[in-house]
């Protein structure tokens, strides 16, 4: 009689781990990975560093909304720069209220750049802020971009 009990314990073990198993297997197979918005308003937003030649320095953003917006774009970006990638200065402060390209409205994604006349040889920097919003409200999010060596 013990003997019976053991075996039918192992089976039924058994049997409740396949079937928690292949349900989860299964699952994971057909899952999208979705990667989530960046809030309400902003549905991903990047800006990077472009050494364009010459020593100019272009600051190139991009935002997208989770929808049409009333305002969507860059309210400010501070430049950065450093002869060894060490330490840094404040050299230009682009706002949207003077570069118009910067912001626009009634739209979904806005992708722009402002420019600045560098020295080859030293690195640059910038300090994003972007924006959107509608209906009276909306987000912003501060960062860095990484750092380029102008040309």
């Amino acid at each position: 009689m013990f003997h019976r009990n053991t075996t039918l314990f192992r089976f039924v073990t058994i049997c409740l781990i396949v079937v928690m198993i292949i349900p989860t297997q299964a699952h994971a197979s057909v899952v999208e990975y979705v990667e989530p918005r960046a809030s309400y308003y902003l549905d991903s937003y990047q800006a990077y560093v472009y050494p364009a030649g010459g020593g100019e320095i272009q600051v190139w953003f991009s935002v997208t909304g989770d929808d049409y917006m009333d305002e969507i774009g860059a309210l400010s970006i501070h430049l950065y720069e450093s002869t060894d990638n060490t330490n840094w200065t404040s050299v230009k402060t682009f706002r949207h209220s003077v570069y118009t390209n910067m912001l626009t409205e009634d739209d979904i994604q806005h992708v722009s750049h402002v420019s600045y006349q560098g020295v080859a040889g030293r690195y640059y920097k910038a300090y994003v802020c972007i924006w959107a919003g509608k209906d009276g409200d909306g987000d912003t999010r501060y960062f860095w971009t990484s750092a380029k060596k102008a040309t």
